[in-house]
């Protein structure tokens, strides 16, 4: 079951990461660029309008996932990708391909809302890291299929060349929708729904081979009911910054978004091509195949940084990965100061060289925590549509970065890299000082470290496993077991 779990929402990511390759490829195809008459504003436009939609579905679908559940949210956003994936595919005019572009751009952030609060509160506790880093790895697995699929049909001559990626987009949709009427729906949302036992049978059955009398699961299950049952009552926008621990969820959340983002990740993603043309690598082809090293490498390290954010905690992968990013940075606009302009070899694949030493530490580190650590910081009365707004953040810096971007590398080259990187030393101090490692907690335990105390009278999971509590709990949940189903 949890191998399914994992399979039908890392297609979602998939699916996102196939959209960026795809089109920081497709902005090295001449097909493309000659097709639709592109110039630096119009080819922005192309990739800024993804971001549009991102952030039209971040206003509802939040909202969306709440109200019918978040299997409904995958379903709908995976269904809405597919027919935006056949439409762009279709394009006759550069309007056709924008709207399509927002429409996919609505589907893909939907079901990374969708999709990362149902993992987070679907998986088996002790798995939910491991799962949730490998939630953004998947963002490779799309990406590196599209380097693939844009690399192939670069031999195309006539439009298809672009056509043909475009349409392949459409599969990851229709593999979600393959899968999910084999899934069960989130037992966080179940007992929200007053839907108990069907709760505790989603619980065992993801847990404990469907043995709903384990002791662990039942532990589980009050800690969800009880913690559920104190966030019965709606907290206002006022009443969230106010209170100390929400604020400081919402801020570790947006913050996570928003250096994500500007560590410079948006650059590499749609304007490798870009980049590679100022380090002196001008040959399509030569770039197309760069492209698909960089994502090759880039979904090796991810997993290996998933599984060191799961030994080691989020916190301690992102300040790696912060600090790798930084040093890459710094060389690529020093290296491609002295070499983008000459044809020395070995100063253009040290150039080269820099950009993947970039894109493998953000992959070690930011790829893994990105939706990990604000869907179990948050808790189930504002997990999705805080997802809905850290979505909306990425999608916000994405409109403004993709026209940005372009721009002032063709305007100052190597600062814009020097720029980047004196900024990110000031996010690696915040994340040093302000961050919360939550690592081997459950989702209802995380609570003690952002409000002082849990809201449930149960001993910690982690505690019960390792045989550091008495068997007066045992009493104590039979008990409780008894009142909830006489």
């Amino acid at each position: 079951m949890t191998y399914l779990l994992l399979a039908c929402v890392l297609v979602t990511a998939a699916m996102q990461g196939y959209d960026g390759a795809m089109m920081g490829g497709m902005n090295i195809l001449p097909q493309y660029s000659d097709y639709f008459k592109l110039t630096t504003a119009t080819r922005s436009l192309n990739i800024a309008t993804n971001y549009i939609g991102g952030c039209l579905s971040c206003l509802c679908w939040g909202w969306v996932t709440d109200t019918y559940s978040r299997r409904f949210g995958l379903f709908w956003s995976a269904m809405i990708t597919v027919i935006a994936a056949i439409l762009q595919a279709s394009s006759q005019h550069i309007a056709m391909f924008c709207t399509a572009r927002i429409i996919i751009g609505f589907g893909t952030t939907a079901s990374v809302i969708s999709g990362s609060a149902y993992l987070a509160e679907t998986l088996p506790w002790d798995q939910r890291s491991w799962g949730l880093a490998l939630f953004d790895d998947c963002f490779y697995i799309g990406a590196l299929t599209a380097a693939g699929v844009t690399y192939g049909s670069f031999r195309i001559s006539s439009s298809w060349a672009w056509r043909l990626p475009s349409l392949v987009q459409g599969a990851w949709g229709l593999l979600c929708i393959s899968l999910l009427p084999w899934l069960p729906e989130s037992p966080r949302w179940l007992v929200d729904q007053g839907r108990a036992y069907d709760a505790i049978m989603v619980l065992a059955q993801v847990n404990a081979g469907g043995d709903t009398t384990d002791e662990l699961v039942r532990l589980q299950f009050r800690q969800i009911c009880e913690t559920i049952g104190y966030e019965r009552d709606p907290m206002t926008c006022k009443e969230a910054v106010r209170n100390r621990g929400a604020r400081k969820r919402l801020i570790i959340t947006g913050s996570c978004a928003l250096i994500s983002m500007l560590t410079g990740n948006i650059v590499f993603m749609y304007n490798v091509g870009k980049m590679l043309s100022h380090a002196g690598v001008s040959d399509e082809g030569t770039q197309l195949l760069v492209n698909v090293g960089l994502n090759g490498a880039s979904l090796v390290v991810s997993i290996f940084g998933s599984y060191y954010t799961d030994k080691k905690g989020a916190k301690s992968a992102a300040l790696i990965s912060t600090a790798g990013v930084t040093v890459a940075l710094v060389l690529l606009g020093v290296l491609t100061k002295f070499y983008g302009d000459t044809t020395y070899t070995p100063g253009i694949w040290a150039t080269v060289f820099a950009v993947f030493l970039f894109s493998i530490s953000y992959a070690f580190g930011w790829i893994p925590i990105l939706f990990l650590l604000p869907a179990q910081m948050l808790y189930f009365r504002i997990r999705a549509k805080g997802m809905s707004m850290f979505s909306f953040i990425i999608c916000a810096i994405g409109i403004a970065g993709n026209f940005a971007y372009p721009i002032a590398i063709d305007a100052v080259g190597y600062w814009v890299y020097i720029t980047n990187a004196g900024w990110i030393v000031l996010f690696f101090a915040f994340i040093w000082w302000y961050w919360v490692e939550v690592l081997g907690k459950t989702l209802e335990e995380i609570d003690a470290l952002f409000d002082g105390r849990k809201h449930t009278n149960t001993p910690n999971m982690e505690a019960v496993v390792a045989g550091r509590e008495d068997d007066r709990w045992k009493i104590s949940l039979s008990e409780w077991m008894k009142e909830r189903f006489p």
